[in-house]
């Protein structure tokens, strides 16, 4: 695993080290497990919904965590003090005796992306355990390829059925009027902000219908949108060749204003 750490102090298995040695990433060569957390105003963002689902994964590897929650905490605010960190994100890897916290440096969307939507692509792609949250080199090196050529700004994954469940690294929901579909649960990692978006639905009595939309199917959808960590909530504007109105769209809005003041109740709780 190459050395993606940024800012000057990382944490190697509870202990503050100096960036800029890769012989810890070294050390991870198979697939690990990862989460990667947003901070904002020196906040670990839904830090408690993150290490619930980091746990979920170990249960279903069967992995022992030879850290716990409250240590990996004590992790990240030492990160976050050590790096002077205000705004950004950072990456919890475990492998095998090996966890590693650090900055992590990912670019998060713009006002103008929020406002004017984004531009998919389509990448042929199963997930072989979905549930499940493990960093994959290969397939995100792939990703990362496909994107640069088709200049778009996250791939939708299409597996043989031509199913579109998620993204390479967010989840995924369409909009039909005033409907919101997405995929069932089990077929999909669930994501946090999944997680939060949720609550959102519910608190605006916004209809929710979980079921699977496959290419052959987008001529019925009227606009869709992404969730994740560093993106937040994104409209679509386009699929490939097929144009969406997502960022017109009054519902999206809602969703997109109602994440945010969510997010900023989260901080504000825990200042």
């Amino acid at each position: 695993m190459i050395n993606e750490a940024v800012g000057k102090y990382l944490i190697f298995n509870g202990e503050i080290e100096e960036v800029g040695l890769n012989e810890y990433f070294e050390e991870i060569t198979n697939n690990p497990l990862y989460e990667v957390i947003t901070v904002v105003q020196g906040i670990p963002v839904f830090f408690e919904e993150h290490m619930d689902r980091l746990v979920h994964t170990a249960e279903l590897l069967d992995l022992e965590l030879k850290r716990s929650v409250e240590e990996i905490k004590q992790d990240f605010y030492h990160v976050i003090s050590a790096n002077e960190m205000k705004e950004g994100y950072i990456k919890l890897v475990i492998s095998d005796d090996i966890h590693l916290v650090y900055q992590y440096w990912d670019q998060g969307p713009s006002q103008q992306l929020i406002d004017e939507g984004i531009e998919v692509s389509i990448f042929d792609y199963e997930r072989a355990n979905p549930n499940a949250k493990i960093f994959y080199t290969n397939f995100k090196a792939e990703v990362a390829k496909y994107l640069i050529q088709t200049r778009a700004y996250e791939a939708l994954l299409r597996n043989e059925e031509g199913e579109l469940l998620e993204g390479s690294k967010t989840n995924l929901y369409f909009t039909s009027k005033d409907k919101v579909i997405t995929a069932p649960d089990d077929r999909v990692l669930k994501g946090i902000t999944r997680t939060r978006l949720e609550k959102i639905f519910e608190k605006n009595n916004i209809e929710v219908e979980k079921r699977i939309i496959r290419d052959i199917d987008l001529v019925e959808v009227d606009g869709a949108f992404i969730s994740g960590t560093t993106v937040g909530v994104l409209p679509i504007r386009s699929i490939e060749s097929i144009v969406l109105n997502s960022q017109n769209s009054e519902l999206i809005k809602k969703i997109i204003k109602g994440y945010q003041e969510l997010q900023q109740e989260y901080i504000d709780e825990r200042k």
